[in-house]
């Protein structure tokens, strides 16, 4: 636990417990100002009680004047105000009050080596400690309110990114949900006998995405068993027509994260745009490559290609780079479509509610 804070928000108790009585008998010895044989022992004591209570009036008295009149914005932006404020409390308080609380004591204690010269000697040291003293605070002060600048300023960045992401989650789960209602709707108009296992599979499918919803990053297991979620209800609505082959290990799953109902997005994203049919079924593969999962199919356009622009994907990258660090990429090549997709390391502490 820290100590009590003081009136400059800094926890300064331990330093003034220790450099109080420090200043308090080193700057009249530095001065010249006490001969020790001229005092008794209780003398001696009742004089550096003195000087240390002097001390510790000196240093809470500037401190509470300086931040009663200190602009704390103009520490870097107005220099020129701090050093004038520092002359002024020098000028008004500091000198007056130890050069009065020097003499009072040489009065009362009647020390032969406190002669003028000596207490303008001690005068000039505490002027020296003050200055000093003031200068660690007002680094104490930049740094502290750097770092709180910094802390707003990452805070601001969090619930900006947060507030992002759940723009673009908003916008993939409406677009999923409407795909699979529109189908749910043929096949009830068709009377056909699996509509009903079609509304099973789709109320798994979206207990999944009520209970993903609030989470940045979730297993690469549970997404794959929600792609055979998702697949089963594509089985239904084409087929034989589509093939999904993954190629990832139980343990491999369990390890890698990465953003919720991105893999039921890539099987729609493809059955959208390419041809399928029972006698040339659309071959989907996913593959765990190191870090990377890679989802790919053949290049098929349809014949009547729906028009897209491009904003499925680019929503998918965006959430990539806002939850992972990394976007991620898609591209073509030998006539198969391949969209990369990097993996969070499950560390245990990284699903984010």
């Amino acid at each position: 636990m820290g100590g009590p804070i003081g009136p400059s928000g800094v926890d300064d108790a331990a330093a003034r417990l220790i450099v109080t009585p420090i200043v308090g008998i080193a700057i009249p010895n530095l001065a010249g100002m006490i001969d020790h044989s001229a005092h008794s022992l209780p003398g001696l004591a009742a004089s550096y009680g003195w000087f240390i209570l002097m001390a510790y009036i000196t240093w809470e008295a500037n401190l509470r004047l300086y931040l009663r009149f200190q602009d704390r914005t103009a520490w870097l932006t107005r220099p020129w105000h701090r050093v004038r404020l520092l002359i002024g409390l020098i000028c008004l308080f500091t000198i007056p009050f130890t050069m009065s609380a020097f003499w009072l004591w040489a009065a009362l204690f009647a020390d032969p080596m406190a002669t003028w010269r000596s207490i303008a000697m001690a005068v000039v040291t505490v002027v020296a400690a003050v200055t000093f003293i003031t200068h660690v605070y007002e680094t104490l002060f930049v740094v502290r309110e750097w770092g709180s600048d910094r802390l707003r300023n990452e805070w601001l960045r969090r619930e900006n990114v947060e507030a992002e992401l759940i723009a673009l989650k908003s916008e993939v789960n409406p677009h999923t949900l409407f795909n699979n209602l529109n189908a749910l709707s043929h096949l009830v108009e068709e009377g056909n006998p699996r509509a009903a296992a079609f509304v099973g599979a789709l109320a798994g499918s979206y207990r999944y995405l009520l209970r993903t919803g609030s989470k940045r990053l979730v297993p690469l297991a549970d997404e794959l068993a929600l792609l055979d979620q998702f697949l089963s209800l594509a089985t239904i609505r084409y087929a034989d027509a589509l093939v999904v082959r993954v190629h990832v290990d139980a343990q491999a799953a369990r390890r890698w994260m990465l953003p919720p109902v991105v893999l039921p997005e890539l099987l729609e994203n493809a059955v959208k745009h390419n041809e399928l049919g029972a006698d040339n079924p659309l071959e989907i593969e996913v593959r765990l490559e190191g870090d990377r999962l890679t989802v790919s199919h053949q290049k098929r356009p349809r014949a009547d290609a729906v028009s897209s622009t491009g904003v499925g994907l680019e929503n998918l990258a965006l959430r990539f780079r806002l939850t992972t660090g990394v976007a991620a990429r898609w591209g073509e090549g030998g006539g198969r479509f391949v969209v990369t997709l990097p993996l969070v390391a499950h560390d245990g502490s990284n699903i984010a509610q």
